[in-house]
């Protein structure tokens, strides 16, 4: 093995050469008037469904909340929408109507609705002919739909999803003191506006539903009786339906309508 060779000094300047001057340290540059005019932006994290869910609840709690709920909410409220980007929906949102739908020369069978449902039904109808571009169609009492087998089992799954909704929601809804009957029509239209994004801007809405009036007795004991809530029927219903569409449990649908309710009663 060879020995390493010794390092070598530098040589000296020549005698009477001018000495380098030492190297100074650059400061950094100062930024200019358009920099500081026009910081970079920091990207907000785009919402999730998570974070569209607490949103929909801090806006009710916000609007009618009670108890102090209400300046909480609008606290909370407001720190979500400066953390979070809620300017679209995230690209993983859940979509009923997502994905191709496949066309047939043959009507197949989609589901049966009975006649006290035939408004759910229409509703149902109408939103896979929109959604989809399917036509479809009435045989006796089941819905039929132009589709190849594997699009009309999927068409099924999703008319299950949505008559279960709107059923189980009017239920609730006209179980509260002050809701008709006959309020079930605008109730199952907004539930089929708010799915589709056809919510009714700019107009009056739907006169609601009024009850006869009642006889001599009835009526002082509607008089004793707790007041009713005031909400339209189709207002209600729009938000709930907006849920449906974008697949969240009917259970924690359930609690947004039940917390409207109660909000409204103790007002």
């Amino acid at each position: 093995m060879k020995p390493a060779k010794p390092r070598q000094k530098p040589a000296a300047p020549p005698a009477g050469s001018p000495t380098p001057a030492p190297r100074v340290k650059a400061p950094p540059a100062k930024p200019s008037a358009r920099d500081e005019a026009s910081p970079e932006e920091v990207k907000k994290p785009r919402a999730g469904m998570k974070a569209w869910d607490l949103r929909r609840k801090l806006e009710a709690l916000a609007a009618r909340g009670i108890n102090g709920e209400m300046a909480a909410a609008k606290h909370k409220l407001a720190r979500l929408l400066d953390r979070m980007d809620f300017s679209k929906p995230a690209l993983d949102t859940p979509d009923l109507f997502k994905g191709v739908f496949v066309r047939a020369n043959v009507a197949a069978p989609i589901m049966p609705f009975t006649p006290t449902d035939w408004d759910v039904g229409n509703a149902v109808k109408h939103a896979f002919e929109k959604e989809t571009g399917i036509q479809c169609c009435w045989r006796a009492d089941s819905l039929m739909a132009e589709a190849a087998p594997t699009t009309a089992s999927r068409m099924n799954s999703i008319g299950e999803t949505v008559a279960t909704n709107f059923r189980e929601l009017w239920r609730q809804f006209s179980a509260a003191p002050g809701v008709n009957p006959a309020d079930r029509a605008n109730f199952v239209m907004g539930l089929g506006d708010g799915m589709l994004d056809e919510i009714r801007t700019g107009t009056a809405l739907p006169a609601r539903a009024r009850p006869a009036k009642p006889a001599r007795k009835a009526k002082a004991k509607a008089l004793a009786a707790p007041p009713g809530i005031s909400l339209h029927p189709y207002s209600v219903a729009t938000a709930l339906g907006k849920q449906i569409r974008f697949e969240v449990p009917l259970a924690t649908i359930a609690r947004e309508l039940a917390a409207t309710i109660k909000g409204e009663l103790t007002a």
